[in-house]
């Protein structure tokens, strides 16, 4: 028969065990907010400036459809919106550069696109998009008045080059959206 002692040390033992198995599980990385926080949820204004495009898009408040403001007025189309805010709040950052050069050097002086957008709170965000990085991984770009210069996922920078050739106009009732 196990005595009263050995007992007690065995559950000591199963209690040290339970404690280390549970601070030892995995845990969730950390959340990492956005590089341009401009969700779905909460953003109303969007505007991209290209070399010879421009497409602007509000909504007053998030739960209003958006409208489309420039290059033509017009209802916007939300799933193709969707998309693109999609894009601006995951854009991705792939570098963040050392020893910084002057603007001209990344394309930042002159800007391919420029795009800003508002939110609820008031707060507006600007993301500079320059040439291609030297190895055409993604673009150099840089955030607001920050004067590091990133380089960014080019497959998000193709779609605001898809929304300034195609702005997302909602299709007329009864047509088939392009392909």
């Amino acid at each position: 028969m196990v005595s009263w002692k050995s007992g007690l040390v065995l559950l000591a033992l199963l209690v040290g065990l339970g404690i280390y198995a549970y601070q030892s599980r995995p845990q969730p990385a950390p959340l990492v907010p956005a590089f341009v926080p401009c969700g779905l949820l909460d953003s109303t204004s969007i505007t991209i400036q290209g070399p010879s495009r421009t497409l602007e898009i509000t909504r007053p408040t998030p739960s209003d459809p958006w409208q489309i403001q420039q290059p033509v007025k017009a209802t916007g189309d939300p799933t193709a919106i969707s998309t693109l805010v999609g894009a601006i709040d995951s854009v991705k950052i792939l570098n963040t550069l050392k020893n910084v050069q002057p603007p001209a050097f990344y394309g930042l002086d002159r800007p391919r696109e420029v795009l800003t957008c508002r939110v609820t709170s008031g707060a507006s965000f600007t993301l500079s998009i320059g040439n291609q990085s030297f190895d055409s991984s993604g673009y150099y770009a840089q955030r607001g008045a920050d004067s590091r210069v990133y380089v960014i996922s080019s497959v998000e920078v193709d779609s605001f080059d898809k929304a300034l050739a195609e702005p997302p106009v909602q299709p007329a009732p009864g047509s088939s959206p392009s392909a």
